[in-house]
C-alpha cells in the first residue's frame, strides 16, 4: 500500500497573483466579445480551413495594417472576407484536403490546394469580386461578389 505525499504549504507564497491591469475592472470594456454569428463563422472557418487558416485569417484581421510587406500591401478587405464565408458555406472540401489561406497585397484573401496530380486550384476573394485558377480544366474566370454558387459549380 502507498502512502499519499503530504500537500505542500503555500502559506506566504504568491504562485498566482493577478496583474493590476487585470485586477482593474474598468479595462473590461476594452475586451473583444464575439460578435452575433461570429462563433457560427468560426466553426465554418475551423470546419473548413483547419485550425491553421482559421488562425490565419484571424491574424490577417488584427495584425496586417495598410502598408504591409514592402509597404504597399492594402488591409484585409471585410468584402473580400464576407465573399470566402458565403463560398465556404456552400463548398464541400474535397476529402483529405485543408486548403491553405493566404493574405493578397491589394487586400484580399486566397485559399489554394493541389487536386490529383498536383494541379493547383487559385481562389481570390477580393474587394472587387472573385478571381479563380484550376489548372486541371484550364478554368481562369473572374466572378462577381454573390456568385459563389457559380464558383462551386465550377469546381464541381
Amino acid at each position: 500500500m502507498s502512502a499519499l505525499a503530504p500537500l505542500p504549504d503555500f502559506k506566504g507564497t504568491e504562485s498566482y497573483r493577478l496583474s493590476a491591469d487585470l485586477a482593474d475592472m474598468t479595462r473590461s470594456r476594452a475586451l473583444m466579445w464575439s460578435a452575433p454569428g461570429e462563433v457560427d463563422q468560426d466553426d465554418l472557418l475551423l470546419s473548413t480551413l483547419g485550425a491553421r487558416g482559421w488562425g490565419r485569417l484571424h491574424h490577417f484581421r488584427m495584425l496586417y495594417q495598410s502598408g504591409w510587406g514592402e509597404g504597399r500591401g492594402k488591409p484585409l478587405s471585410p468584402r473580400a472576407v464576407n465573399a470566402l464565408l458565403d463560398f465556404l458555406k456552400q463548398f464541400t472540401r474535397p476529402e483529405g484536403v485543408t486548403p491553405s489561406l493566404f493574405l493578397t497585397d491589394r487586400g484580399g484573401v486566397e485559399i489554394a490546394w493541389e487536386e490529383q496530380g498536383g494541379r493547383p486550384v487559385q481562389i481570390e476573394f477580393h474587394r472587387d469580386g472573385i478571381e479563380i485558377y484550376r489548372e486541371s480544366a484550364g478554368t481562369e474566370v473572374e466572378l462577381a461578389h454573390g456568385e459563389s454558387n457559380r464558383l462551386v459549380e465550377l469546381l464541381a
